[in-house]
Formats: structure tokens, sequence, C-alpha cells
């Protein structure tokens, strides 16, 4: 909320209280604003001392913004590189996803089937003593394809909200404004329906489990 909080009053703000620097004042708020975020990034690496491909993603997607918004308005870029970016980007990790699929070593255990969530040594070593891990594999990679299917959707509308959203081009005095109103909007355009599929696929991936362990939610989810 922060972010969008100053990129959509950060201008008038510094205009209030006439801060004085010699310094394009859209190209500050959009700095401060996303340090924000890229903070977080290097907070939580130093916490959690790893990093997955999609926490690097989700920096590089903030270093675009950033980028497309002080660098396109000294060398003149249109709103068009800002809206190609918004919808790249997811489909590009739903991409990277499907290919995981195809590989055999789908990425659902990044987003679901991890240790945060599931009691992964128990579902295992039921899954091995009942010979059920290839039975598994496919349901897990059934499951996966319902994440695929929502970074596609997000990439779609992405592309349609930034285009709708977003009408003038880097530099110019409302586009701070207007990446705001994209960023707040899509949180429940884009991440309500996403994360509706997200937990349709949690939850075939935990009745599947059910089914070829015998055991209860209780028994291998983590309170």
């Amino acid at each position: 909320m922060i972010p969008v909080i100053l990129l959509k009053n950060g201008d008038e703000l510094l205009n209030k209280i006439d801060f004085k620097i010699d310094f394009n004042y859209s190209i500050l708020v959009l700095i401060v604003a996303l340090s924000f975020p890229v903070v977080y990034f290097f907070l939580d690496l130093s916490s959690k001392k790893r990093v997955n491909f999609i926490s690097i993603l989700g920096f590089i997607n903030v270093l675009l913004t950033g980028g497309i918004g002080v660098f396109g308005a000294m060398y003149g870029l249109s709103r068009l590189w800002f809206i190609l970016k918004e919808g790249l980007m997811p489909l590009v990790i739903g991409v990277i996803v499907l290919l995981s699929i195809k590989r055999g070593n789908p990425l659902i255990h990044t987003f679901i089937y991890n240790e945060a969530i599931f009691k992964t040594d128990i579902i295992n070593q039921n899954l091995e003593n009942t010979d059920q891990l290839e039975a598994f594999d496919i349901m897990l990679a059934r499951s996966s394809y319902l994440i695929v299917l929502a970074f596609f959707f997000s990439s779609i509308i992405q592309f349609v909200l930034a285009g709708v959203i977003v009408t003038v081009d880097p530099g110019h005095p409302d586009f701070n404004d207007q990446v705001g109103t994209m960023t707040w909007v899509s949180y429940f355009v884009v991440m309500v329906p996403s994360l509706s599929m997200f937990g349709l696929s949690l939850w075939k991936l935990v009745s599947g489990i059910k089914d070829l362990t015998d055991l209860e939610s209780k028994e291998f989810l983590k309170n």
C-alpha cells in the first residue's frame, strides 16, 4: 500500500511541503516508492538465506518498472514498454511453470507443495510405503496446470488493464499516478481470480493426498 500511496500522492506531498531539489519530482517519487519492494526483497533474502526464481522475477519486475519510469522519461520511451512489461512478466512465469511440468519437476513445490504448508516428510514416506509415488507425481502435475492457467489469465488481464489505465508515456506528470492506479486495481482484478485458481489447485492437492495416503488433513497439513 505504501508504494501505491506514494505513486498517487508523492508529487503533491512534495509540492505542499515546498521540497526543493534539483531533480525531477516524479522520478524521485517513483524511485522511493519502488525502494520498498526492493528493500523487502533483500530483507527476505537475508532472513531465509535462499532465493527462488519467483522472488528473482519479482525483483526484476520492480527494476523494470523503475527503469521504464526513469529512463523512459529521459529517452522518450512510450507507454507500450510498460504495458508489455506488465503482460509479459506473468506470461514468462506461466511458461516456466509449464516447462517444469514437462520436465517432470513441477514448480508447484515452490508455490504450494512445500514444508510451509505440508508435512512433506510424512506424505513422502507414506507414498513410498504404499507404492503411490508415481500416482502422486501425476496428480501433482495436474494440479500444476491450474497454476499455469492462473499466470496466463493474469498475463491477459494485465495487458488489458495496463492498456486502459496507463494512457501517458513515462515522464508525463500523470505517469506515476496511473502506475499507482494500475497497482491497486490489479490487486482485485488479477489477484483475486488468480488466488482462487491457486486455492482450487491446493484443494485438489489436499484431496489427492487424502485419497492416495488414507491420511486425514490434520495428519499432513501444518497448523
